[in-house]
């Protein structure tokens, strides 16, 4: 099949245009990342999650709804009753509405590895043993990783860089710890519960108490 000089230059812009968009994506994946959600938010019609600006994609909220995820917008009083009961931990066995095979991480409160207050999470609670940074459920869901931590459940109470959308990262007590667990692959179990945050506040210890 020869083609014409109209058609060699349309497969030529449209091979740079395919290069351009994949040098896009492996180089600026936090803005890739978040077009796409803002394109996901306008499909759906509500509000664009991102702006953007010199310093790159910035969420579009003011800094109180930053520390509430959009999962967890303000509800009205006569509801809020309903929904802490609703979201308390189940008596028994969790049930599973899900499973999910992710990459998985550890972390310390090192600022390095975190933010300015390494002992407090985004949904600021303070670090414990049982506490996992995720970005695709809302803060206060359980999980847990059965195949390397039994029946042990975890508790969504921290965020990791926009750049991760599909991966965990396990608190830890020391460096050493998380850096001997590495990078694993492993089963997440979703549990059908969620924790409000005061029940975490009042009935889980800090790691570190009087630590930010």
């Amino acid at each position: 099949m020869i083609l014409t000089k109209r058609q060699l230059k349309y497969v030529k812009q449209c091979l740079t245009l395919a290069v351009l968009s994949l040098l896009f994506n492996l180089g600026m994946p936090h803005m890739s990342l978040a077009a796409h959600e803002n394109y996901e938010a306008l499909r759906q019609g509500v509000e664009k999650p991102y702006e953007y600006s010199i310093l790159g994609p910035q969420p579009s909220v003011d800094s109180y709804e930053m520390v509430l995820s959009r999962e967890e917008r303000l509800i009205s009083a006569d509801t809020a009753e309903y929904n802490e009961q609703a979201s308390l931990p189940l008596e028994g066995e969790p049930t599973v509405v899900r499973e999910h095979w992710l990459t998985v991480t550890a972390y310390s409160s090192e600022p390095r590895q975190t933010d300015s207050t390494p002992f407090t999470t985004a949904w600021i609670t303070p670090v414990r043993d049982g506490i996992v940074a995720l970005n695709f459920l809302p803060k206060g869901s359980m999980v847990r990783f059965p195949d390397k931590f039994g029946d042990k459940i975890f508790i969504v109470e921290d965020r990791m860089n926009v750049r991760y959308p599909y991966r965990a990262d396990i608190w830890m007590y020391t460096r050493p710890e998380a850096v001997a667990f590495g990078l694993k692959y492993l089963r997440m179990e979703e549990l059908g519960a969620r924790v409000p945050r005061d029940y975490v506040l009042n009935h889980y210890e800090a790691a570190f108490p009087g630590m930010r």
